[in-house]
């Protein structure tokens, strides 16, 4: 994917790019890469911040990595305790703030006016809810998952417009859900 790609491209496909195709695939195998503890002097921030844009540097999703991060504030100009994309917390922030505010905020909306098809399961039959924007799914997916809790509810997916299944991107299944429940 190129940089003109993710910038055009929304935020679920994005992520699912980053998920399926990052080098640095387990983030926690890396975490100490790609974020830097408190307690680590700057000597070694710096030797790890490099390691770190060395492996980001030969990424297929780099760009969509970087996208990403912009779209998610991550960074800032005060603190460079982090890689993504192969650009520090500090590079990330001037973009965003500086050289980028207008096509992120535009592209930041348009990902809140994505769409999405909701689906799960009752002892009914299955019910689908199709065109739904990121907050309806938020909502409708937590009170799905207090029927989950009850056993009334099961085989709970968030689908996106391509037909994706991008279940774990909202908050209510990376929070509240054991991976059993959720549909694969």
């Amino acid at each position: 994917m190129t940089f003109t790609q993710a910038q055009r491209t929304r935020r679920t496909v994005l992520q699912a790019a980053v998920t399926a195709g990052a080098r640095c695939g387990d983030r926690e195998v890396y975490r100490d890469l790609l974020e830097r503890a408190r307690n680590v002097p700057p000597s070694t921030w710096a030797a790890q911040r490099e390691a770190a844009r060395k492996l980001c540097s030969g990424c297929p999703i780099r760009a969509a990595c970087e996208e990403l991060a912009l779209r998610d504030g991550t960074g800032s100009r005060a603190d460079d305790g982090v890689i993504r994309g192969g650009r520090t917390g500090q590079e990330l922030a001037i973009a965003r703030e500086i050289r980028q505010p207008a096509r992120l905020a535009a592209a930041a909306a348009a990902d809140r006016h994505e769409r999405f098809t909701f689906a799960y399961t009752l002892t009914t039959g299955p019910i689908t809810k199709k065109g739904l924007r990121r907050e309806a799914v938020e909502r409708i997916g937590a009170m799905a998952m207090r029927g989950y809790d009850r056993g009334e509810v099961w085989d709970i997916a968030v689908y996106d417009a391509v037909g994706d299944d991008v279940t774990d991107d909202f908050a209510f299944a990376r929070e509240d859900c054991p991976s059993q429940g959720i549909a694969a």
